[in-house]
Order: C-alpha cells, then sequence, then structure tokens
C-alpha cells in the first residue's frame, strides 16, 4: 500500500468553497483563522473565499462586537448548469460530518 505524501494531495473533489462554506454554516462566529486551519489554507485566502461568497449571495457578514457572524443562504441554487437543481444546503448536508452519524 503507498504511504501518503504531499503528492497524493494535490487535489481534491470538493473544492476550497464548499469547505469554507460547510465551516461556517458549522459555526456562523468561526474566525477566519479557526476556518483556515479546517480547510487547510492560509487565513488571506480564506478571507478571499468569504468575499467570493459574500459577493456571490450565498453569505451575509453581519459584525457582532468584535467578531463577525456569518448567515449561509442555504435556498440558494449551486453555481454550475449541471447542478443548479441542488442547493447549497443539499451540498452543506453531504459534507457535514455530523450529518452522516446523526
Amino acid at each position: 500500500m503507498k504511504s501518503s505524501s504531499a503528492k497524493d494531495h494535490s487535489w481534491r473533489f470538493v473544492t476550497n468553497h464548499a469547505q469554507v462554506l460547510e465551516c461556517i454554516s458549522a459555526d456562523p462566529r468561526a474566525r477566519l483563522r479557526d476556518i483556515a486551519a479546517s480547510v487547510g489554507i492560509t487565513e488571506r485566502a480564506t478571507a478571499q473565499i468569504v468575499k467570493d461568497l459574500e459577493e456571490a449571495g450565498y453569505l451575509t457578514k453581519s459584525r457582532d462586537g468584535r467578531r463577525n457572524t456569518y448567515e449561509v443562504h442555504g435556498d440558494l441554487p449551486l453555481r454550475h448548469a449541471r447542478h443548479r437543481h441542488r442547493t447549497v444546503g443539499d451540498l452543506i448536508r453531504f459534507l457535514d460530518p455530523n450529518e452522516a452519524s446523526g
């Protein structure tokens, strides 16, 4: 059996955007640094992804004291024409590790 290496992780089935969205859905008050650590990307990349998701209407960000709070709009369709029959909520439920056990 082949051992794990950096080469094994050169691509993924699930995009960083999807993973960030799932992290925010699980914890709407998550800090960018915590999301970045969970996804395995930089804080700067995470901030850009959050901006992308917000500009596309999939997230709403609001200030709550010194922290941001996010609202995921799970009723919106996925972006690709082949997948528009599915919603962001469908994707999050698929990715959520707690959904499989509960």
